[in-house]
């Protein structure tokens, strides 16, 4: 996390279930960037892994990184993260995914289970919050 941002265990509240998230972020400076819904779609919009969540969840976690890195940001600087599946047929591999983005601490997340998704062989969609500047 950058300095603009702090995270905290909160005490009487159950540590995280998993090591790459927060369970609060505060944002002290900085502006915000809203990143719409990132699915595994290549720059040609072409689907990537059908019927494969881990390549999906790589591709759309790669496009969410393209989308920060063009407003000269880092995974670093987000500080909140929804990811929505189908399923959780995949879900090691998205957590080793995002455990590899954010060893400890990062943003504040959600996982939701989502019956489908804009075309019905997306199996994930991830939208985040960046804090720079």
């Amino acid at each position: 996390m950058n300095d603009r941002v702090s995270t905290a265990d909160i005490p009487g509240v159950p540590a995280p279930y998993r090591p790459y998230y927060s369970n609060a972020v505060r944002v002290t400076t900085g502006d915000l960037l809203f990143i719409s819904g990132q699915v595994a779609w290549d720059e040609n919009g072409q689907l990537v892994g059908p019927g494969d969540g881990a390549a999906q969840s790589r591709q759309a976690f790669g496009n969410l990184g393209k989308v920060l890195d063009a407003y000269g940001a880092t995974f670093d600087d987000v500080v909140k993260v929804t990811v929505y599946v189908t399923d959780f047929s995949f879900f090691d591999e998205l957590s080793a995914l995002r455990q590899s983005l954010w060893r400890n601490g990062g943003p504040a997340s959600a996982i939701l289970l989502v019956s489908g998704l804009v075309q019905p062989e997306l199996l994930v969609e991830v939208e985040a919050v960046a804090a720079i500047g």
